[in-house]
């Protein structure tokens, strides 16, 4: 008669879990948006969100005191492309007043700003909001 095989006990389940390695939790290094909300930026910096929409008013305040400026064109996360603008680009977009952004029945633009961990801004800009000659 042949022997069955023996399932495992709970506590060997739980045993084998525990040494199993878990998953880096390491800050990705390439740039883009990543499904935990943090933005890395060519540079390497992080930045997590801490407003999801602002007003004009604060993007531009921001983007004067220095903040940097990604786009994100159709919205969708940064998976088809982000443009970085530089710094000559960002005085610019501030040279010519505020941010217009579009929302209508089929066009809704919006402004998020991200912080690092050295408190410098970005802000992140998705679809429809036209700012100068420079974005939009």
């Amino acid at each position: 008669m042949a022997r069955q095989r023996r399932e495992p006990s709970f506590q060997e389940v739980v045993d084998a879990l525990k040494a199993t390695p878990t998953a880096s939790t390491a800050i990705p290094e390439a740039p883009g948006i990543y499904a935990d909300g943090t933005v890395i930026a060519p540079d390497g910096r992080a930045y997590l969100e801490v407003a999801s929409d602002v007003s004009s008013a604060v993007a531009f305040d921001a983007a004067a005191a220095g903040a940097q400026v990604v786009w994100d064109s159709c919205g969708c996360g940064g998976y088809c492309a982000l443009t970085w603008f530089d710094e000559a680009e960002v005085a610019r977009m501030v040279a010519s007043g505020r941010p217009t952004i579009r929302r209508t029945k089929k066009a809704y633009g919006s402004i998020a700003e991200h912080r690092s961990a050295d408190g410098r801004a970005l802000l992140l800009v998705e679809r429809d909001v036209r700012w100068g000659s420079v974005l939009g």
